[in-house]
């Protein structure tokens, strides 16, 4: 089983655990409304331009409501267990990072945790790169990332102050994602400042 299967397997039976009015790390939304924002992304074309987009949010936030409202919350559970039709053909590519972000962002504002198998995290690596570079053409910097379980180093971008990003790829993808992680992030005060400023949340 993918890794994006294994969290999305996952997410599920804690969604459905917790029902739909626990708390999660997104702000302002409980387990139902990320139960919704899960739903629409894979099942419901007219949401997808305002996931990201600040100008088309208030269409994707009354689709979500609208489809809770609905389906209800125990069907939006249970039809979250098997990718739609929209992410489909690509839902380890795509899906393996949302839903792990996802999946930790329900388990830590419950005070939860889940251990991640080497592999895992190695999967996790790409992902983590990808997001880094993203970062980095708003930060315009030399950005080193390193992975505290193998040691490996990713340089990315140039210039004569580096800013070092240390820790498991899991924990970096998350602070690339604007989510509290255990990082270590080190540089002169003003690069990690702007590389602050630089992360976009997701």
């Amino acid at each position: 089983m993918t890794l994006a299967r294994r969290q999305r397997a996952a997410l599920a039976d804690l969604l459905e655990e917790l029902g739909p009015f626990a708390p999660t790390e997104c702000a302002g939304w409980q387990t139902q409304d990320l139960a919704a924002h899960l739903y629409v992304r894979e099942h419901k074309l007219g949401a997808l331009p305002g996931i990201g987009s600040e100008k088309f949010a208030p269409r994707t936030e009354r689709i979500q409501r609208e489809t809770l409202h609905e389906l209800g919350y125990p069907a939006l559970v249970e039809a979250i267990r098997t990718p739609g039709w929209i992410m489909f053909p690509v839902d380890n590519l795509v899906n393996s990072g949302e839903y792990f972000m996802h999946h930790e962002d329900v388990l830590r504002a419950n005070g939860r945790v889940q251990v991640l198998r080497p592999g895992d995290q190695r999967d996790l690596w790409p992902i983590t790169k990808v997001l880094a570079r993203k970062t980095n053409m708003q930060f315009k910097g030399h950005v080193r990332l390193q992975r505290t379980d193998t040691g490996e180093v990713a340089q990315l971008g140039r210039g004569p102050k580096p800013l070092t990003i240390a820790g498991l790829p899991s924990e970096i993808l998350l602070h690339l994602s604007g989510r509290k992680a255990d990082v270590a992030v080190t540089g002169e005060p003003a690069v990690v400042e702007a590389w602050q400023k630089a992360i976009k949340g997701l």
